[in-house]
């Protein structure tokens, strides 16, 4: 199954558990760079891929990086309902 369609500055849901991620770049390969609210403390940004039914994170490492100034404000608001 394709990716879904998706641009910068949009809302997806991550992972099985759906943790909501804003769309911060989108990667020539198909994959993601998503900032995310990590344990209500840190605005992070990771890239993610499409595993056929939901995006994951690429690495089951830790390796993203701390997002700041606007995009670090978008992603502490989260998505507006």
């Amino acid at each position: 199954m394709q990716p879904p369609q998706v641009q910068k500055g949009e809302w997806i849901k991550v992972g099985s558990s759906g943790l909501d991620g804003l769309v911060v770049d989108v990667h020539q390969d198909g994959s993601l760079g998503v900032g995310y609210y990590q344990n209500k403390l840190k605005a992070v940004k990771e890239d993610v891929i499409w595993n056929g039914s939901f995006w994951q994170f690429a690495s089951s490492d830790p390796s993203g990086s701390y997002l700041h100034g606007a995009g670090e404000a978008m992603v502490k608001r989260g998505p507006l309902a």
